[in-house]
């Protein structure tokens, strides 16, 4: 899933952050922005992938996944990132 930098052609699949609903809402915020830099092209917006130079920074990855339990509520929250954005999100109720 990861390789720090090691495959060039792409190394980063999936990124997962996961939380339990009680903890700050700043530490929710913090995930989602690490999902957002992780699935950009670029971490710093001057990288460019041309098949030969390995980013300073882990980026790239092809999907982050945001995974929130809510015990009380009986339900988890799931965020999809990709290409440093955030396109869907869902409640499963259990």
């Amino acid at each position: 899933m990861h390789s720090r930098g090691e495959n060039i052609n792409q190394d980063n699949l999936i990124a997962i952050e996961m939380k339990k609903s009680n903890r700050p809402h700043k530490e929710t915020e913090e995930d989602s922005m690490r999902l957002m830099a992780l699935t950009k092209d670029s971490y710093d917006d001057i990288w460019s992938f041309d098949g030969k130079t390995l980013p300073e920074h882990v980026c790239r990855y092809e999907l982050g996944i945001y995974y929130e339990i809510n015990h009380s509520q009986r339900c988890i929250d799931i965020e999809y990132y990709s290409k440093g954005y955030a396109f869907d999100n869902f409640k499963i109720k259990y």
